[in-house]
């Protein structure tokens, strides 16, 4: 495997990292620890990884390859394995796990064991998005990240004996999706959240994200982008900076900035601007 690799950023839903390194021991892994209710995914296999649990008591366990899961109320320390790992770990913010415990009434499984080896495929999406944004693809936005990451969550609480959503077919209607596409007008440069625009709906958020897919065609975090870059390319329009632009749209001037920009135009907001 080509050399180690570490990616964390931290977002106000979640902090995520991404990992690649070839096999370790307990010296060179010293201090990987996966917090409570982190959700974990490995794209590669081991038939041998050593934990230690709280407590000094260690378990060997296999793992298997786009697998993953939730860790549980304690933490768990990774101290070996067999070979090459490529891994993604996903930290919930302690407001946004508590909100889908909330919704899903899910107060009874919240406080679960470890989780492990599921073949998730949000989890694996969710894992692969991750990773994708670590290598300068498509930027994963703070919105994108929260309504995949809820997903993500629920479905490990749902493996975990919560009870199951129910499903939902509606789109909605008219007066709803006004208010919430003025909503998101009138904050483009502030740090949208799913709950939020439900809320503003005045719908569960166990469906806003798929009800709002139905009636305008794509996902919220994929219509907010969308909108954010049109305010961008405004602003460059009459003369306005890239770092202007770029804070009027709900971003911090840099590569996330560019490459959002350069997704949906097909060039760089400088490039744009001339």
């Amino acid at each position: 495997m080509s050399k180690p690799l570490m990616h964390r950023e931290k977002m106000s839903v979640a902090a995520t990292t991404y990992g690649r390194m070839g096999g370790f021991g307990r010296r060179d892994i010293d201090g990987l620890v996966a917090e409570p209710y982190a959700l974990e995914f490995a794209f590669l296999p081991h038939q041998r990884t050593v934990l230690e649990h709280p407590g000094g008591r260690i378990e060997d366990m296999p793992i298997l390859p786009h697998s993953g899961g939730a860790v549980g109320c304690d933490p768990v320390r990774f101290m070996e394995t067999d070979g090459p790992s490529e891994f993604v770990e996903i930290r919930p913010a302690s407001w946004l796990r508590q909100e889908v415990v909330a919704d899903m009434r899910a107060e009874a499984t919240k406080d679960h064991e470890r989780l492990w080896n599921r073949k998730d495929p949000a989890l694996c999406a969710l894992a692969m998005r991750i990773r994708a944004h670590a290598f300068g693809g498509t930027p994963l936005s703070c919105e994108e990240l929260e309504d995949r990451l809820r997903n993500a969550l629920a479905r490990s609480l749902e493996a975990v004996g919560a009870p199951l959503r129910p499903k939902t077919e509606r789109g909605l209607d008219m007066r709803r999706v006004e208010r919430v596409v003025a909503y998101i007008h009138a904050h483009l440069a502030d740090d949208l959240r799913l709950g939020t625009l439900a809320d503003v709906a005045a719908t569960s958020r166990y469906h806003f994200a798929r009800m709002f897919e139905r009636t305008a065609g794509m996902p919220p975090h994929a219509f907010i982008t969308a909108l954010r870059m049109d305010r961008a390319a405004a602003i460059l329009q009459s003369g306005g900076s890239v770092a202007h632009a770029a804070r009027q749209s709900g971003y911090a001037p840099g590569h996330s900035f560019r490459s959002a920009f350069n997704a949906q135009f097909g060039r760089s907001p400088a490039r744009y601007a001339q």
